[in-house]
């Protein structure tokens, strides 16, 4: 048995958290899964440090995502959200189990301990047999420039559900980070690198815009495949869904993306070999395919249980067969335009998905 990991996937919460539930049960051996999540949207509230991404993924990973509400672990109660409520209006509700999760990071946090070794010790009492790891354990903060001012991202989508017109994003200390211990090593030994079905402007972007991440990325010589979030064909169905359609839409427009599948891929064109979308948005995926970049098409929606984990099967498989690997210096160029001007996308530099600072 080897000790390269089978799959290292970047991601967001929601519809990564949907994608990982198919994951693991695609996998012959899930301890061979490296999931590397976003922090860019972290907040403290209450005096606690709240991960919204690093839980849904562990959630997800541990088999209690609630896909229902789009947040935080099925069967969760409010209790101390309610009670709070009597000293003035909550913005931000947190269950009651959920509250321990961040209570207990909390106190590892205070005592010392990395949010990278905090995060092992939360996903070894759920007992996860993936390696669950923060892109940093460097404070990156996700800033959306908006026409009311500069918010917070919990800010924007939470409080003030989206509203505002965007005008740019920031990921403020993201330059500055390192990659948490773990991370550019197994982006640069996995077999295959899976970019979820996340927003990437505020989930896939602060990543991105670690230069540790984007560099192992781009320097990869195996396949890399991402899956697009934004599906056209198919109005979005559930709560959770319509509210992040609307911001992902909101939030690309704001930094120059159309919202559409091609767009996504153009915004990734530095690193990724290969793209997903979703079977029923046939024009997008022929568009992509006559500018040389291969396209699978699948059921992106797929329900959970085995309809999910055929679409993590197809996603490994497509990766794994017939990608030529890139040559030993790492410096594929792409084929397809990029979205500033027509010529291949810079194997050196990060795709901007906005500014950093």
């Amino acid at each position: 048995m080897t000790d390269e990991p089978e799959a290292v996937v970047l991601c967001g919460g929601f519809g990564a958290a949907r994608f990982l539930g198919g994951l693991l049960g695609a996998l012959d051996d899930p301890s061979r899964l490296i999931v590397v999540v976003n922090t860019g949207d972290d907040v403290v509230f209450h005096g606690l440090r709240i991960c919204p991404d690093l839980d849904s993924a562990l959630y997800a990973l541990a088999g209690r995502f609630d896909e229902e509400r789009g947040w935080g672990p099925a069967g969760d109660s409010f209790s101390v959200s309610a009670a709070l409520g009597r000293y003035g209006p909550e913005w931000f509700n947190v269950g009651d189990e959920d509250l321990a999760l961040h209570l207990r990071r909390t106190e590892l946090l205070d005592g010392g301990a990395t949010l990278t070794e905090a995060t092992g010790i939360l996903a070894g009492a759920w007992g996860i047999r993936p390696s669950l790891l923060p892109v940093s354990d460097d404070p990156i903060a996700t800033v959306i420039r908006t026409e009311v001012g500069d918010l917070t991202l919990q800010d924007y989508l939470v409080a003030r559900r989206a509203e505002p017109p965007v005008h740019g994003v920031d990921y403020v200390g993201a330059t500055e980070a390192g990659a948490a211990p773990g991370v550019a090593e197994a982006i640069a030994r996995a077999e295959v690198v899976v970019v979820a079905p996340s927003n990437p402007v505020i989930s896939i972007g602060p990543m991105l815009a670690v230069p540790e991440v984007h560099g192992a990325l781009a320097a990869r010589s195996g396949p890399t495949v991402a899956v697009s979030p934004v599906v056209l064909a198919t109005a979005p169905r559930t709560g959770p869904e319509i509210q992040r359609y609307r911001a992902r839409e909101r939030l690309m427009a704001g930094i120059g993306l159309a919202h559409r599948p091609a767009a996504v891929a153009e915004a990734y064109a530095s690193f990724i070999d290969a793209f997903v979308v979703d079977r029923r948005d046939t024009e997008e995926a022929r568009e992509l395919a006559r500018r040389g970049l291969p396209v699978l098409k699948a059921d992106t929606l797929a329900p959970p249980g085995p309809p999910r984990r055929e679409l993590a099967v197809q996603v490994l498989d497509f990766a794994r067969a017939g990608l030529a690997p890139r040559p030993p210096d790492g410096r594929a160029v792409r084929p397809w335009p990029d979205r500033r001007g027509g010529a291949p996308a810079d194997p050196d530099g990060p795709r901007s998905t906005g500014t950093t600072g």
